[in-house]
């Protein structure tokens, strides 16, 4: 079923306001089967289920599943936690390496630092611009426990405008990759299922679940961030 389908499925289920075209329209109306997004109501604002394209060329397009919600911070405060490319695995087995190199002279490094949260840094790359206060959020179980029940999801926290105060928080996932995404159904006709048997064979997918997942990442990811006060900066 495509993007768009399953969402609007997802938001019969969920609730919230769903944005996109039917695929199979027959209106001369453009067909967007990946731009659909919807708009979910929650206590602590509201949450944007949407595409985003992350390449695009000859050998075809690719895309991440973004949930996003917002956050109000101190100040600008940026955090990345992403699954590692091959390349930079193998950049960091060298960096610990000197790193437990300096220990056994009795020096630090710091060139690996895993910000308190030493199974999360082996697995994924980490880049912030306050380490201490990434300390005190990498804390959180209900963060961990979603990326650890899910290795392919990441997340990042960023200003949304140059003030700083108010943040994005936004947890991916590549679509084509991780969610059961596939072609329309058909019967033996080679006809699009009827409605009601296209439901079923979306109850029948792993897409509510884990989009649902993705969904509890972006929340747990701005509890983390808006649990505790940023800590004073030295001059």
């Amino acid at each position: 079923m495509s993007w768009n389908t399953c969402l609007f499925c997802y938001a019969q289920e969920r609730g919230g306001t769903f944005f996109g075209l039917q695929q199979e329209t027959n209106f001369g109306l453009q067909q967007e089967p990946y731009e659909g997004s919807l708009l979910l109501e929650d206590p602590k604002g509201q949450i944007l289920i949407s595409t985003k394209v992350t390449y695009s060329g000859r050998y075809g397009t690719n895309r991440d599943i973004s949930v996003a919600v917002r956050a109000a911070l101190e100040r600008p405060y940026t955090l990345r936690v992403k699954k590692q490319s091959a390349l930079q695995e193998g950049v960091n087995t060298v960096l610990d390496g000197l790193d437990l190199g300096a220990r056994i002279l009795g020096k630090k490094t710091d060139l690996s630092p895993d910000y308190g949260a030493p199974e999360l840094a082996d697995d994924r790359g980490i880049k912030t611009n306050e380490p201490e206060f990434t300390r005190w959020v990498l804390q959180s179980r209900e963060l961990r426990a979603v990326l650890d029940a899910n290795p392919s999801f990441w997340f990042q926290v960023g200003p949304t405008g140059p003030e700083g105060l108010d943040h994005l928080v936004e947890a991916r996932v590549p679509l084509d990759w991780h969610i059961d995404i596939q072609e329309e159904p058909l019967d033996r006709y080679g006809r699009p299922l009827k409605w009601e048997r296209q439901k079923a064979y979306y109850r029948n997918s792993s897409f509510p679940k884990q989009l649902d997942a993705l969904v509890e990442l972006a929340k747990a990811a701005r509890d983390a961030v808006t649990a505790w006060p940023m800590p004073m900066k030295t001059p």
